[in-house]
């Protein structure tokens, strides 16, 4: 009965023209109203409970400048006596390193043992940067190496030789870590410093008739 008294309050709201039919058609499409509005407030409510818990791990955007600065670290700390132990904090776990010789290895680990093996040819290995380029997360250096060659390299035995040679390579970064690196190194230059090529005289000019 209680319903029925309300009905003919909005009765009298509407004017005594509107029907009781009428009057509880336009009751129930407030009702109506009323949940779907109820539904819409709760949804930032929903989809803040599905937004991620703070704290979570996400990817840091890095600037140019600072992607230099990581490459430049690589070089610094890693192509050094002892470098293998800085690998991890420069590489992404799954970092695909294209080198200047040999096939290419894909995680820090695979880089460090290859690392150790050329240090212990050239123990006071040395990278000197001399430009170095950055567009968006790939980073390009030119580089001049320097060492001694005091261990076995390539079958090659130490020849005690100070070796230099000058190189490029370009860097693809991920979440602030190096993800792929490609190599290009004047090895050539290198082999023929320590006695592993022999030395190419340029062929002397024709003279022509």
């Amino acid at each position: 009965m209680a319903e029925y008294g309300k009905i003919d309050v909005l009765a009298r709201v509407f004017g005594d023209g509107a029907s009781r039919r009428e009057v509880t058609r336009m009751a129930v499409g407030a009702l109506l109203g009323a949940v779907g509005l109820a539904q819409i407030v709760s949804r930032p409510t929903i989809a803040q409970e599905a937004t991620p818990a703070a704290g979570a791990e996400t990817c840091p955007a890095t600037t140019e400048a600072e992607n230099i600065a990581l490459v430049q670290r690589y070089w610094d700390e890693v192509w050094t006596a002892g470098g293998d132990a800085a690998v991890a904090g420069v590489f992404t776990d799954d970092e695909r390193h294209h080198w200047g010789v040999g096939g290419p290895t894909v995680g820090p680990d695979a880089f460090a043992e290859r690392l150790v093996l050329f240090l212990a040819a050239f123990p006071d290995f040395a990278i000197h940067v001399d430009d170095a380029f950055a567009d968006g997360d790939m980073v390009v250096t030119r580089y001049t190496a320097t060492g001694t060659h005091e261990g076995a390299w390539l079958g090659i035995e130490p020849t005690g030789t100070s070796v230099e040679y000058t190189g490029m390579n370009l860097f693809r970064l991920e979440c602030g870590k190096i993800a792929e690196s490609w190599g290009e190194a004047n090895h050539l230059s290198l082999l023929r410093q320590i006695g592993g090529l022999p030395e190419i005289t340029p062929p002397q000019s024709t003279p022509t008739n």
